[in-house]
């Protein structure tokens, strides 16, 4: 069972532990700075999110010995969209390391590409701001070809998905997933756990993830049927996700 090492915020760091036992890994949430070379050193992946605001340096140390060790990191560039802080310390961190996949929303991910704001908050996403989605794929390859080949997935009503040479559309998932704190979380942690049994990210990367967000979306859809069939909400909805999660092969 491979490790994946956590430095995520404070909101979902149980949804996110308990997301990547689900799909059959390990996590470990180390976030103290003395401590993450020992940790990253016997992990398998590194997951980064942005709203782990106070653990900046932790990051960039952990990320530093994740490249070392070959292993696949995945960064979600919360709040991006709106807040400079993130963006900097963002462009900061891919100025000294190498990123194997960026998983955010449209508005985080066309932030990252124009380094602007495009909408307040966290989760906001401004139609008149971001293109529509052949655009906003096209840039996304330009992005990912400018910085050796990074995935990036921009979550939607559509998913987009490229590494710069291969892309994907992928429509699933439900408007409930959008009512449910950490779901974009939970995305990111099952992409570290599933990047982390992959050899070669740089060949075999773009289809794990690829897949990996097909079935995301999948469970999304099976969940929020199952919760309208059982007259349930957003908090039957949540631990119907994770129990479709645990129910597929990985």
């Amino acid at each position: 069972m491979n490790i994946i090492h956590c430095i995520t915020n404070e909101v979902t760091k149980n949804d996110v532990a308990n997301i990547i036992l689900a799909v059959g890994a390990s996590p470990i949430m180390a976030h103290h700075i003395d401590e993450v070379e020992e940790v990253q050193a016997f992990s398998k992946a590194l997951l980064l999110n942005l709203g782990a605001t106070y653990d900046y340096e932790t990051m960039l140390k952990a990320a530093r010995i994740a490249n070392n060790q070959g292993h696949a990191i995945v960064l979600d560039p919360v709040g991006v969209s709106g807040i400079s802080f993130r963006r900097k310390f963002l462009k900061d961190l891919l100025n000294q390391i190498k990123v194997t996949c960026i998983r955010g929303n449209k508005a985080e991910i066309w932030a990252i590409i124009k380094d602007e704001k495009t909408g307040e908050g966290l989760d906001c996403e401004n139609g008149k701001l971001i293109p529509a989605d052949s655009e906003l794929l096209q840039k996304m390859k330009e992005y990912s070809s400018e910085h050796d080949n990074i995935i990036l997935v921009a979550s939607g009503e559509l998913d987009l998905v490229t590494d710069g040479r291969n892309a994907a559309c992928l429509q699933g998932g439900d408007p409930m997933m959008k009512r449910v704190t950490g779901m974009g979380c939970m995305s990111s942690g099952i992409l570290a756990a599933c990047l982390s049994k992959v050899n070669d990210t740089l060949e075999e990367g773009f289809y794990a993830v690829r897949n990996a967000v097909e079935k995301i979306g999948k469970a999304g859809e099976r969940a929020a049927e199952t919760t309208r069939n059982l007259n349930g909400g957003t908090a039957s909805f949540h631990m119907y996700f994770i129990d479709e999660v645990s129910k597929d092969i990985w």
